[in-house]
């Protein structure tokens, strides 16, 4: 009888397949395992399984976008013939503040559910081995990058299976936390700087609105940590969002999941949406402005730095041609000084409403740039290289043009005006790869300002830049002080070559920064090409037949214009964290935004030098105050992580970080505390040694 009683068990086991069996991996932060809804799966059946994790308390993993750091988890499946997974579906995530950062993620237990099919031809009563590899990050304060193998044992059945009872709880919370298809339409509109997305729900209560945030699927669409602000009304609601390093990118269509969390009977419910918003036609948003600058202070700092641009190493060249032309305009007429300052000055200020302009519509375009954004561009350079040669062959007497002779300093002769004018457009242009104190604050405001007041301030520069000077040609007694006209002018006239040809040796090296040595040596041959047609143009002056000079001139200049298109910058490449820097006892590390916190978190200091090779104001920096054995061994005894970015070619990161400053150009310094809570420090523009370890003790 006791054998009859044990005969359905057997036939129980006999005839229904076993549960799915894993094996759990456990760490010493995190638990992973492989999971599926039901205890097996017929033949052609699509079946949900999942990657289960469990991290410690406080611990976190992050989503498909991590948001300001992390990375997100994956999933690589070993399958069996036939045998199909599907994407992660992933659950709505959580805001998890970091300060100064925002990542998206989960904590606790929680599911990655992923679809899995059969194949039809799949057989009962087999058991398949289904394999995955996971790898996920988990952070608290540190971050461990962790991994595992896992296997799951599932039966085929002859049909369905029953629900897995053990894992119903958990597959019932990621249903629920599965973003819903949006019932509305979305759209996105938006300028350089801000994105407006519009949801139109008619309907919704503010009053009920405990917090909107939208989490968009593309890491660089948006700023993460930034402020989303909503606005609700009678149509739907909007949500004015920073852009992130696409920032410089025409306007694209964003996707995400909107969470809305509304008051309910004294409870709150979490609704997660996914949203793909198509750009629209919109005024675009006010751009977010440098921090704590009005339009007056912007103003007068831009005046204030353009006065001081012109004692920065790059304007030197162009001081000197000044001295020789104020020697001149002190006994000259005062109508006609007069008539120079204010052409000078002209210059100046065309030349700064010309770059601004161009500016403007480049960032109108969704460009990201800046200060000295035009020599990013070998071609730029090399032109300048080429411009600095000339002045510098004609200074030194090798050709005569009267144009080119009055940029030098002819100021008192016939046509003296024009010379002023072009002086001050050269002035402007050799000036730009300088930063001066005060510019930086002005010039991130007015990147980001109103097209008006962007304007107002690059003129307001431009007046600073210019005032020495008309300051002068409106007192001539002061330009009287200057030593006498005479033979000496000659012989500084050819001896301000060498400040010129030492400019465009200087633009060469940055050429090979950008697009490598093929480029320096096309730029030695157009300038040996250019010294040549300035030869055959001066022996051709005053000859009987000056074409047989001019002509040889014409074609060297032709083939100088056609060595300026080989330059190219070269294909981005993968390179080492660790920097080699000649000349510097500090050991620096490439600029990456995300190391910033991870230093941080470790209980280090870091210390950001963002420069550039076109920039001589870094330079100047570099050797006085930033490759110093003392500098290096206070960074040692600080454990300071020292991160450099060079932004010699277009660098949307570097530009994004320069945007979080105010800033538009390099350099920039900034020192961060090692406690994550504290507030950076951002240095001058301008450093000494002092200055640096000042700052580092301050720590």
């Amino acid at each position: 009888m006791q054998k009859l009683r044990l005969l359905p068990l057997l036939l129980l086991l006999l005839f229904v397949p076993s549960l799915a069996t894993a094996q759990a991996v456990r760490t010493e932060y995190s638990e992973a395992e492989l999971v599926a809804e039901r205890t097996g799966i017929a033949p052609g059946e699509k079946l949900w399984l999942a990657l289960r994790l469990k991290h410690r308390e406080h611990w976190h993993s992050y989503w498909r976008n991590p948001g300001d750091s992390g990375l997100a988890t994956e999933i690589a499946w070993e399958l069996p013939a036939g045998w199909q997974a599907g994407d992660i579906l992933w659950p709505a995530p959580q805001r998890i503040p970091i300060p100064p950062l925002v990542n998206y993620g989960y904590e606790g237990e929680f599911l990655l559910p992923v679809a899995v099919t059969a194949p039809k031809d799949a057989r009962p009563g087999d058991t398949v081995a289904l394999k995955a590899s996971a790898t996920w990050l988990t952070c608290e304060k540190i971050c461990v990058p962790e991994e595992a193998d896992l296997s799951l044992a599932l039966p085929v059945s002859a049909g369905s299976a029953a629900p897995d009872a053990r894992w119903a709880g958990l597959f019932t919370a990621a249903r629920q936390a599965q973003p819903s298809i949006s019932p509305w339409n979305a759209s996105v509109a938006g300028g350089a700087e801000r994105l407006s997305l519009r949801i139109e729900a008619p309907g919704l209560d503010a009053a009920q609105m405990n917090d909107v945030y939208f989490f968009a699927a593309d890491g660089n669409a948006v700023q993460h940590a930034a402020t989303q602000t909503l606005r609700v009304d009678a149509r739907g609601l909007t949500l004015e969002i920073e852009r992130g390093i696409d920032k410089g990118k025409p306007l694209a269509p964003l996707d995400g999941v909107l969470v809305l969390t509304e008051k309910l009977d004294g409870t709150t419910a979490r609704q997660a949406f996914t949203i793909s918003a198509k750009p629209a036609a919109a005024a675009p948003l006010q751009a977010a402005q440098a921090p704590g600058v009005t339009a007056i202070e912007a103003l007068l700092m831009a005046m204030l730095g353009g006065l001081l641009l012109n004692i920065m190493p790059c304007v030197f060249p162009i001081l000197f041609m000044k001295a020789l032309a104020f020697a001149r305009l002190g006994r000259a007429e005062r109508g006609a000084v007069r008539r120079e300052g204010l052409a000078y000055t002209a210059g100046v200020l065309a030349t700064f409403a010309l770059l601004a302009g161009s500016l403007l519509a480049l960032r109108a375009g969704g460009a990201a740039i800046g200060w000295g954004f035009q020599l990013q561009s070998p071609l730029v350079v090399l032109g300048l290289a080429y411009l600095m040669a000339l002045i510098g062959f004609n200074l030194a007497g090798l050709f005569e043009i009267r144009f080119a002779s009055n940029l030098g300093g002819g100021l008192a002769e016939r046509g003296g005006s024009m010379g002023a004018f072009f002086t001050g457009a050269l002035a402007v242009v050799v000036a730009t790869p300088c930063t001066a104190p005060f510019m930086g604050a002005a010039l991130g405001y007015a990147v980001a300002a109103p097209p008006a007041q962007a304007m107002l301030v690059f003129l307001g520069l431009g007046l600073g830049m210019a005032l020495p000077f008309l300051l002068f040609s409106l007192a001539p007694g002061l330009a009287r002080l200057l030593p006498r006209p005479g033979s000496w002018m000659t012989v500084f006239r050819q001896a301000l070559a060498f400040p010129m040809f030492a400019t465009a040796a200087w633009l060469l090296w940055v050429l090979t920064q950008q697009a490598g040595a093929d480029a320096m040596l096309a730029g030695l041959l157009g300038m040996l090409l250019l010294g040549f047609a300035a030869w055959a143009w001066g022996k051709g002056e005053g000859a009987k037949r000056p074409a047989l000079a001019r002509v040889p001139a014409a074609a060297a200049v032709a083939g100088a214009l056609a060595l300026m298109m080989l330059p190219q910058e070269p294909a981005a490449t993968v390179t080492e964290a660790k920097l080699a820097v000649p000349g510097s006892n500090i050991a620096w590390s490439r600029f990456d935004a995300a190391a910033i916190e991870m230093a941080r978190r470790e209980g280090r200091p870091v210390l950001v030098n963002l420069t550039a090779a076109w920039c001589v104001t870094c330079i100047v920096n570099e050797g006085a105050a930033l490759s110093s054995s003392t500098i290096a061994a206070k960074l040692s005894e600080r454990r300071v992580l020292a991160l450099k970015g060079d932004w010699t070619r277009r660098d949307p990161a570097i530009t994004q970080y320069l945007g979080q400053y105010g800033r538009s150009g390099v350099p920039l310094y900034v020192l961060y505390p090692a406690d994550p809570a504290a507030a950076p420090e951002v240095l001058p523009q301008l450093l000494t040694e002092g200055i640096v370890l000042d700052a580092l003790n301050r720590l």
